[in-house]
């Protein structure tokens, strides 16, 4: 597998937003108090904050991918089923599920990146328009 690990990182953060948003007030999850009372383990690892902003710019990417990369993506991060369950419902052999998000890793990254850069183009822009417009 050629996985991008920051767009990993990205997507697992994607997919809590995605299953939690609107479940609580101002878009943050609802609690579940009798499960927050539980003993919890030690050894697991808080979830990182994910910003409304960085999540909806991945979901807008996500819908940017062609439909069978979309429909495995949304089945992959977002389906509550067992590998074996999500590949059936894709109707497709594991390899083909690795395959395609592999290639959605790299559509991702390749316009995250682009994207990345149009930004960072218009800011330099508009530093250098208001250098130009101070005045000497």
């Amino acid at each position: 597998m050629a996985r991008v690990e920051w767009v990993e990182q990205r997507l697992q953060n994607w997919a809590r937003w995605r299953l939690t948003r609107g479940g609580g007030v101002l878009g943050y999850a609802s609690v579940n108090l009798l499960a927050a009372a539980m003993p919890r383990d030690r050894d697991v690892e808080a979830p990182v904050p994910t910003s409304d902003v960085d999540a909806a710019e991945i979901d807008d990417a996500v819908m940017r991918l062609p439909s069978e990369l979309k429909a495995t993506v949304h089945e992959m991060y977002l389906g509550a089923n067992t590998l074996r369950m999500k590949l059936e419902r894709l109707s497709i052999p594991k390899a083909t599920a690795y395959a395609r998000i592999d290639r959605a890793h790299r559509l991702l990254a390749d316009h995250l990146l682009a994207r990345q850069d149009r930004s960072r183009g218009e800011r330099e822009r508009v530093e250098r328009l208001m250098r130009n417009a101070r005045p000497r």
